[in-house]
């Protein structure tokens, strides 16, 4: 029998999100969320990326909310992959998307022209309760190794003058709940948001794991809890804090639970980021029983959906934007790397530790060399052939009535390559193909 022992906080690995509440009734709000989330991507992205396109973008997307949605919305910046991707949540009356070029006569439809053209991936969803989800993948890309983030602006967080009591006292409720909050963002706006998400994911993980250690008493539990009694426990210390969880399916590979209440009340919907203390709760606990865990919040009550969804991936699994999570090797554990390295030095054998492989992978993939040592072609086929017409003064319609692909797509791959080879204009391409044989001098 496999007994249970919690040893360490189970290790955030991955998790690139930044998340804004904006009052979209106020348009000085709205412009200085757009010059904060520009200083985030500028701060993270290569220096070569379309910048100024990726602030068009931002900007007609905070606009479209300001003029069609006046109420709360959320922005949501996620950045685990090499693009980033950016959400912008509104309780609007909803609007269909047409991205084509409005009539010129007009004063407005221009806006989603300009997104669609300078972004990828454009995407509608309408909200349960009403408004939208446009989605977007920005032309940005991130640095190799991305900056520390400075203090973000905090938002008032402290009980609603509405809720005090008769007496003009607060009660433990709102008290707590205050406190929380508070000492999050002042965490934040002294050391950063990376030890403030540190700080709560350490709180969550904790709290959470001397509940796990209730649970299996009661239970008298020792081996690893299963699938369904992780759902259990969730849902029980949820509803211990006043949530509303309930479990909506569960299976070897993932638990899938809803939540009608969120503990925190309206105040979430001023601070989202606080949902993820539920993330590090649920990630630590199924990392702590089946080695790795992954966490992804798919809706929630502080984005404006009527209810929460949360799925946690047990083991291995999970998407790639999810928090993963990994239980760290016990204190008095051996390092699995330094007895095969002691195992390798008696045989008489190289070792190379992992780490290590893994930086000089990184360091070989990104100067782009080949086994051979010839420098490898950062451009796929038809990005070359492309670069060819280009060089030879073909115009987008040209191009794309000879590779038979539309005008846009010409215009994205050429906006690639230029990305790619940290060109500006054409005439830098022209030369790039003399040089690269593409076209006779």
């Amino acid at each position: 029998m496999l007994t249970f022992a919690s040893r360490g906080l189970p290790n955030l690995l991955r998790s690139k999100h930044m998340e804004w509440a904006l009052d979209a009734h106020c348009a000085e709000a709205v412009s200085a969320l757009r010059r904060e989330i520009m200083d985030y991507l500028r701060r993270h992205a290569e220096p070569v990326s379309d910048v100024a396109g990726a602030e068009v973008v931002l900007a007609e997307l905070l606009a479209n909310a300001f003029q069609h949605a006046p109420g709360p919305a959320w922005v949501r910046a996620s950045w685990s992959e090499e693009r980033p991707r950016i959400e912008v949540h509104d309780l609007g009356p909803g609007f269909e998307l047409d991205p084509r070029l409005a009539n010129p006569t007009l004063e407005r439809g221009r806006g989603l022209f300009l997104v669609d053209t300078l972004a990828d991936d454009l995407e509608r969803a309408p909200k349960p309760t009403g408004g939208s989800k446009l989605v977007v993948t920005l032309p940005l890309r991130r640095r190799v190794e991305a900056a520390n983030e400075p203090p973000r602006a905090t938002t008032n967080a402290l009980p609603a003058l509405e809720e005090a009591n008769e007496d003009g006292t607060f009660g433990k409720e709102a008290f707590l709940r205050a406190l929380v909050v508070e000492l999050a963002q002042a965490t934040e706006a002294q050391q950063g948001p990376d030890v403030a998400q540190a700080a709560v994911a350490q709180v969550g993980a904790n709290v959470g794991g001397r509940m796990e250690e209730a649970y299996r008493a009661a239970r008298d539990l020792t081996d690893r809890l299963t699938p369904e009694q992780m759902a259990d426990l969730y849902v029980r210390l949820k509803r211990a804090i006043d949530g509303d969880f309930y479990v909506v399916s569960v299976d070897d590979d993932k638990i899938v639970l809803g939540n009608r209440a969120c503990p925190f009340g309206p105040v979430v919907q001023r601070q989202p980021a606080l949902c993820h203390m539920t993330t590090s709760v649920f990630g630590a606990i199924a990392a702590r029983n089946r080695g790795r865990g992954a966490v992804v919040l798919e809706e929630r009550i502080a984005l404006g959906d009527p209810e929460c969804r949360v799925v946690v991936w047990l083991g291995g699994h999970g998407p790639a934007d999810a928090d993963h999570y990994v239980q760290p090797r016990a204190a008095d554990a051996p390092d699995p790397d330094l007895v095969e390295a002691c195992r390798a030095a008696v045989r008489g054998e190289d070792f190379l530790y992992p780490e290590a492989v893994r930086a000089f992978m990184r360091d070989f993939l990104r100067r782009g060399e080949s086994p051979s040592g010839a420098p490898k072609d950062p451009l796929t086929t038809r990005e070359r052939e492309i670069v060819k017409l280009i060089a030879e003064s073909r115009t987008a319609r040209e191009i794309a009535e000879e590779l038979i692909i539309s005008e846009k797509t010409v215009e994205r791959h050429r906006a690639n390559v230029l990305l790619k080879l940290g060109l500006r204009d054409r005439v830098a391409l022209t030369r790039y193909a003399i040089r690269h044989g593409l076209v006779d001098a």
